[in-house]
């Protein structure tokens, strides 16, 4: 177990020195940038203590992944297994249950650590057996599955919007909206089989236009029945989507790009680090984008060469 663990520590220092960034410097940066955009969270909303459980436990399906849990699986005996998988969870939501204990939400703490405990012992694999139908299907392949893997997520987003219209809660109706937006980046925390990739008779730069246009068209006809019956309720408030929508689509395109540019892997820690914290600096998003964008043709030249 403990070389498991140092291997992944060396991994992230690696994947640091790939983005230019002394390892110390990065984890003190790290550190500084957490902290200061937890302050800020803090700041601008009522809400951010769920805010700050919801991201903190969203970074935990990045160590979920059905393939990478089974591959841990083979390796390590049922009882390390299960310890691996307990820890690396704790480890990656720590740094949130150290910001709610500062902020005075001792129990929110609390309870992340016992939620999270709970979801290190399930891959991130659905056990229905029925197909939901979807309007994604005619393009595969993250709308697609994203829809079904995150349907409980959608109705829980449904039901929060309701609240809001029910106790006149104009905050947490833009949270629901916001919901929405942020469970379409979890849809390409995946990858697809190389062969969905190879099949398209298209340059890599052409390849990512036509994905991006897709992952715009599909997250809008997700959400707009959620805009439109905030628009309709909160009409005081319906300018706030103006800047909801569009950093929403901003995050999808840097989670597309994000996947893209360590394909065929899935998306690493170190990369979902970096989303995360751009949820709290969108500027940020300046730099990911580019990036994304430019490691993303070099994996895919190969491919579609």
């Amino acid at each position: 177990m403990q070389y498991y663990f140092s291997l992944q520590y060396r991994l992230i220092n690696r994947h640091l020195i790939d983005f230019g960034i002394h390892p110390i410097l990065g984890y003190i940066g790290g550190a500084l940038l957490f902290s200061a955009m937890t302050a800020y969270l803090w700041y601008v909303t009522s809400y951010a203590p769920y805010l700050y459980m919801v991201i903190g436990l969203s970074m935990t399906t990045f160590l979920s992944e059905t393939g990478r849990v089974n591959f841990i699986k083979q390796c390590f005996p049922k009882n390390i297994f299960q310890q691996i998988r307990i820890i690396e969870n704790l480890i990656v939501v720590f740094p949130f249950v150290i910001g709610l204990v500062v902020t005075g939400y001792w129990l929110f703490g609390v309870g992340l650590v016992i939620i999270n405990t709970l979801m290190s012992l399930v891959s991130v694999k659905s056990s229905m057996n029925i197909v939901l139908p979807t309007p994604f299907s005619r393009y595969p392949f993250e709308f697609a599955v994203g829809f079904r893997k995150n349907f409980a997520v959608l109705l829980c987003a449904a039901f929060l919007l309701v609240m809001a219209i029910l106790y006149a809660n104009a905050n947490l109706g833009m949270f629901a909206v916001a919901l929405v937006m942020l469970v379409c980046l979890v849809f390409y925390m995946s990858s697809e089989p190389t062969y969905l990739v190879w099949v398209h008779t298209m340059k890599p730069a052409t390849f990512l236009m036509h994905k991006i246009k897709l992952a715009i068209l599909n997250v809008t006809l997700l959400v707009i029945p959620f805009v439109l019956v905030f628009a309709l309720f909160f009409s005081d408030h319906a300018l706030y989507l103006l800047i909801i929508y569009p950093l929403g689509v901003l995050y999808l395109v840097t989670a597309l790009l994000g996947k893209y540019a360590f394909f065929p892997s899935t998306m690493n820690l170190p990369q979902g680090l970096l989303m995360a914290f751009s949820f709290w600096f969108p500027p940020m998003l300046l730099f990911l984008i580019p990036y994304f964008y430019r490691r993303s043709i070099q994996q895919l030249n190969p491919i579609l060469a």
